[in-house]
């Protein structure tokens, strides 16, 4: 189901991956992978050794020829050819597609690459109306922390996702939940699932 997504690492006080995702946003879906990958054994350490091979696009300056052949070899309709490399289509199923979601996770961790290129889009949440639900793993403070949509009231300036700068009707996603990552268990999104239907 479309249910619009954020996935981010923080380390050292800073956005280290800002994954827009597409599909299954809620805590069902995109969060129960984040738990999954969380107490997955060796994940977070993986995660932790590969945050420094990761670089941002730079679309306007370094890699605006690196993305200008990737979109000439796309197809713009599902049904025209693709003419993609193969280095072109596993950079964009590992570290690009909006199909990824939380796996983008393990395409880090898991990553044997000396660069992993990745767009940021912190700015996503910015807008609850279309950002519906945004996990945070925390690697500073070891916590998983959960944001919703759909929030109509102002944000304090201390909070995560402040923005100056905001839609006057739906506002940045808001706090709902932190877990530490040693109080998760394979059941945490169900009980939190309880939990928001009882308040």
């Amino acid at each position: 189901m479309g249910t619009r997504n954020l996935i981010c690492v923080v380390k050292d006080g800073e956005y280290k991956v800002a994954q827009y995702g597409q599909w299954d946003g809620g805590p069902s879906g995109q969060g129960s992978d984040c738990v999954d990958f969380i107490l997955g054994e060796g994940n977070l350490e993986k995660l932790k050794g590969n945050l420094s091979k990761i670089r941002f696009l730079d679309r306007e300056g370094k890699d605006k020829d690196f993305l200008e052949e990737y979109n000439k070899n796309t197809p713009e309709y599902i049904g025209d050819p693709d003419f993609r490399t193969p280095e072109q289509v596993y950079w964009w199923s590992n570290y690009m597609s909006r199909d990824l979601g939380a796996d983008i996770l393990s395409s880090i961790s898991k990553s044997t690459d000396d660069e992993i290129l990745i767009d940021t889009r912190a700015s996503f949440a910015k807008d609850s109306l279309f950002c519906e639900w945004a996990y945070v793993l925390n690697l500073d403070s070891d916590e998983l922390e959960i944001f919703q949509g759909f929030n109509t009231s102002k944000l304090d300036e201390s909070e995560r996702f402040y923005f100056e700068e905001t839609p006057e009707e739906y506002y940045p996603v808001r706090l709902l939940k932190k877990f530490k990552f040693s109080e998760l268990t394979d059941k945490t999104m169900g009980e939190l699932i309880i939990e928001d239907e009882d308040e």
